[in-house]
């Protein structure tokens, strides 16, 4: 093959995949639906034809074998007028050779019925030709619609498994489409909320030890002009700078710990969920109750990390939508496997509404609009694509009005046949 033939087969397929890739799931279930309908529509029109031609061949041989007698009986006919023919020629020689013994009269009608024996055999001969000619063309022509029935016949079955076969796979063609769509649509929301994360950061940075560095800084340009007329009040101030030292150490521990919790490598997964909680508590966003069950055992540190930011995701969740400060993490460890539930008893939310939420996240023109609108979506993709990647099961269950749980349970790898 030639390399612009290649290239240009390669631009097909990449303006195919692009096509592909620019629909969403209900528009590609609704192309492979027509598409469907509009084979199973020509599969209709294909078995009419078939009928049709069927029938019209029934009728082509019943006036086949119609004609076939009648041009035998033509036959019979011609042959029986030939015979007569023959039979009025050799009455008119005898009366010709004996003319003398014959009236005028006797001549005259044997004349008569010979011209009238050969005229009409002239025209039964006439008869017989066109209903042979009648009969070859309705043989081609029954032979011809005969074909159109075996071809018709054989394309109906065929498009019959076509539609068997993409009937009982489209939904799998659709999961499949809706997968990648899926992983391209995480890959992008990932992108996004590290952006975001750190445009938090850096806000919190700016915010927190950035202003208090800047008041550090300025009091202690105070505190060497007091040092040379006050030393008593220079102290004061050395006093006050101590202060804002240490709450801008705090300020930068708490942004160190929602980065990475220390405590998650030196105390472990447990002491450090509940961790987070009394800092939610701290804070005065939430009012949560931890509980453990079963001895505690170590796992993979990626894992205990994904387990840790879910948990972190759910109580976001529920501080910015939940309208509720009261929640509850329990994690119960077995020899099988950890489970974890984060419970809250706020409004809750109607879970069929998330893709509508992020659709209209999408459409939103303000950036105010599309974080409040696609918070609670992307804190549910996300806790389940962490799940996913340590191989969890999440389950995450609320109603209007009834609050809102997440239910994870991960295996004990450790642990043979768990």
């Amino acid at each position: 093959m030639r390399t612009s033939e290649k290239r240009r087969l390669r631009g097909g397929q990449r303006m195919d995949e692009q096509l592909i890739e620019g629909l969403e799931e209900g528009q590609l279930r609704r192309l492979l639906t027509n598409t469907i309908d509009t084979i199973e529509d020509n599969k209709t029109q294909i078995f009419d034809i078939y009928q049709n031609t069927r029938s019209e061949v029934d009728d082509a041989r019943e006036r086949l074998a119609e004609l076939k007698k009648r041009v035998a009986e033509k036959i019979e006919r011609v042959d029986a007028l030939a015979t007569e023919e023959q039979k009025a020629k050799q009455r008119l020689a005898e009366v010709s050779r004996n003319f003398a013994e014959h009236t005028e009269d006797e001549i005259r009608k044997t004349y008569e019925a010979v011209s009238i024996i050969q005229i009409n055999l002239a025209i039964e001969r006439e008869k017989e030709q066109m209903m042979r000619a009648e009969r070859d063309k309705l043989e081609i022509r029954l032979r011809y619609l005969y074909n159109v029935v075996v071809r018709a016949e054989h394309m109906a079955l065929s498009i019959g498994s076509v539609l068997s076969y993409l009937s009982t796979q489209v939904s799998g063609v659709l999961w499949k489409i809706e997968a990648v769509q899926k992983d391209k649509f995480v890959g992008a929301r990932i992108i996004k909320a590290t952006e975001e994360e750190r445009y938090r950061i850096s806000r919190e940075i700016h915010d927190g030890p950035a202003q208090d560095l800047a008041n550090v800084l300025f009091m202690t340009t105070i505190t060497e002009r007091l040092m040379d007329q006050d030393m008593a009040e220079a102290k004061n101030t050395l006093g006050e700078l101590r202060d804002e030292i240490r709450k801008c150490l705090t300020s930068v521990r708490q942004i160190i710990f929602d980065m990475r919790p220390m405590a998650l490598d030196d105390l472990g997964l447990p002491q450090a969920v509940e961790q987070l909680i009394r800092l939610f508590g701290e804070r005065g966003k939430l009012r949560g109750t931890f509980s453990l069950e079963g001895a505690y055992y170590p796992l993979p540190k990626h894992v205990e990390i994904a387990i840790f930011r879910i948990v972190q995701e759910a109580l976001n969740n529920v501080v910015h939508h939940a309208k509720t400060d009261k929640v509850r993490v329990r994690m119960h460890y077995t020899a099988q496997a950890l489970t974890v539930l984060i419970a809250d008893d706020g409004v809750g939310f109607d879970m069929n509404r998330v893709p509508e939420e992020k659709e209209e996240a999408e459409d939103a023109l303000d950036m105010e609009t599309q974080r409040r609108l696609r918070g609670r979506h992307f804190g549910v993709i996300g806790m389940e694509e962490r799940a996913k990647i340590i191989g969890a099961a999440i389950q995450i269950l609320s109603e209007p009005g009834k609050g809102t749980k997440v239910h994870l349970r991960v295996q004990n790898r450790m642990v043979e046949g768990a």
